[in-house]
């Protein structure tokens, strides 16, 4: 059984706290490309190209630990958000397969990939759009 639970734009951004949805889609999808491959093994030609092409640099990437979460997110766990409560990454999150994270640790483990953002540009980051979990067609962008 699978339940969707539809967000606004304002609460999906305090969900994300500066993660961009585009950079959220491509860590969910490549996870899931070989979905009974470790995450790390998964990612590392993502986190290869993210590092420009260094090799070492993108294993030290995949090796780094979590960051720690957000002061908003922090917040909202605090307050008994259920997305939240399960949103910081395990220590041993490498090892584990796709299926084993949360939606909310996909976002912690983009926020690990892609870099922290700057909390107070969590409003004014690019526009979260119409069709960002949408196949494009016909090559439109």
């Amino acid at each position: 059984m699978i339940g969707l639970h539809f967000l606004g734009p304002t609460k999906l951004r305090q969900r994300l706290a500066g993660v961009q949805p585009i950079h959220l889609r491509r860590v969910v999808t490549t996870a899931f490309q070989q979905r009974r491959k470790t995450v790390r093994n998964s990612l590392k030609k993502l986190a290869k190209e993210i590092c420009g092409g260094d090799a070492a640099q993108a294993q030290e990437l995949l090796d780094a630990p979590p960051v720690p979460l957000p002061s908003s997110v922090q917040q909202a766990k605090d307050a008994g958000d259920p997305f939240c409560a399960k949103q910081e990454l395990p220590a041993d999150w490498a090892s584990k397969r796709p299926e084993e994270l949360s939606s909310g640790q996909f976002v912690e483990l983009t926020r690990l990939l892609f870099g922290p953002s700057d909390e107070r540009d969590v409003d004014s980051f690019a526009s979260l759009g119409n069709k960002v979990w949408r196949k494009l067609k016909h090559g439109q962008s």
